[in-house]
């Protein structure tokens, strides 16, 4: 028994190993992810967005909330560009009407979620994270 459980270990960790050795490709950014946004340099705000990633091209929905120093949020589309490198950091440039801003992130080793930073055409940087989401199951409580 001892060395079954030795064998399913060490089959269990080389497979972690060669899934976070395994260079990314443009095509695994393809898909529909959730980000949130943060700024936190001027124009405090928060934001969620909605978005699919087709062969570089991404668009979506973006939705920030309204602050002190930010009170015009943003409620409307996105659309730009996205590419992948091979170490799994990715750069995605988005478009929100006169706001331009370029990302700057890094993906998880089973490529499913991201971490990274952003900034924009004022000036405003932040943090933001995202993870893939399945436009096919309903928003509802689990059991």
């Amino acid at each position: 028994m001892k060395k079954i459980l030795f064998v399913a270990s060490a089959l269990l960790l080389s497979t972690q190993v060669h899934a976070a050795s395994t260079p990314c490709t443009q095509a695994n950014l393809n898909g529909n992810y959730i980000t949130y946004q943060a700024a936190i340099n001027h124009h405090f705000h928060t934001g969620k967005c909605e978005i699919n990633i087709t062969n570089g091209n991404l668009t979506g929905h973006c939705a920030f909330d309204p602050s002190a120093e930010n009170p015009t949020n943003y409620n409307g589309p996105v659309n730009g560009t996205a590419t992948m490198n091979t170490n799994c950091s990715a750069v995605m440039s988005m478009n929100f009407g006169p706001v331009f801003s370029n990302f700057d992130v890094q993906f998880t080793p089973d490529k499913q979620s991201f971490i990274g930073k952003f900034g924009n055409n004022f000036g405003v940087e932040g943090t933001t994270s995202g993870t893939r989401y399945s436009t096919v199951l309903p928003a509802t409580p689990a059991p």
